[in-house]
């Protein structure tokens, strides 16, 4: 006997044989009263079998080379475990700062923005298909913009002869911050699906960052105004 036909084998070509009705119910066949035509049903059977077998695995094959190549472009895109460690790690350290140090919490926003939002319209300058950069005239970023700029004043004053802002002008922007900062920045992060946490990811996390950054620093200017101006 052929090894390969085992006894498991002949039993399913068996189960085939029954399956399409191939075999003869008024009288029992032998091999050698089986006719051309039943072979080669039965062949065509067992050959449909295997070659559905082999589209099955086929497929599968496909499947796996698939997610590689998806694999792949999202290791390119940052994810791995140092990237998704420092993302983790920003995120419970800008809350500890939130908790138990609240006249800094300006400070830390001026910081990783300086790098973060740049770092993100250099993606975005360089995507493809399409440039990304005019993505940057949205409301939310322009409105980072100016709490940037306005810290960036209320720091020149500081340190440079001359300059001031009259009280009038802070009182105002600061009422115009908390209306926007409070309002639309804070509702966007539970409207808009594409402000998420995806540690891993720089361009969505710094989404995220000029979303919840901005409400937060508000809300130390308001609550925590005299630790601010004793610290600093």
């Amino acid at each position: 006997m052929n090894p390969i036909c085992d006894e498991d084998t002949l039993r399913e070509s068996r189960l085939r044989f029954r399956e399409y009705f191939l075999e003869n119910e008024h009288e029992e066949q032998t091999p050698s009263k089986i006719s051309e035509s039943t072979k080669d049903k039965f062949q065509r059977a067992v050959i449909g079998a295997v070659s559905f077998q082999r589209g099955e695995a086929n497929t599968i094959r496909r499947v796996l080379e698939e997610i590689d190549t998806i694999a792949l472009k999202r290791t390119k895109e940052g994810f791995n475990e140092v990237n998704f460690t420092i993302g983790v790690l920003n995120c419970l350290f800008i809350s500890y700062v939130f908790g138990a140090y609240p006249q800094h919490l300006w400070l830390l926003y001026f910081v990783e923005g300086a790098y973060m939002i740049p770092r993100k319209f250099y993606n975005m300058w360089n995507a493809k298909p399409l440039n990304q950069a005019l993505y940057y005239l949205d409301f939310c970023w322009c409105m980072n913009f100016t709490s940037m700029l306005y810290l960036a004043l209320l720091i020149a004053t500081e340190l440079v002869d001359g300059l001031h802002i009259d009280d009038s002008t802070r009182e105002t922007f600061m009422k115009s911050e908390i209306g926007v900062n409070c309002g639309t920045l804070m509702g966007a992060n539970i409207v808009l699906p594409f402000v998420a946490c995806l540690f891993h990811d720089l361009n969505t996390m710094t989404g995220f960052f000029i979303h919840i950054m901005p409400p937060l620093v508000t809300y130390t200017f308001m609550w925590h105004s005299a630790e601010i101006k004793e610290t600093w």
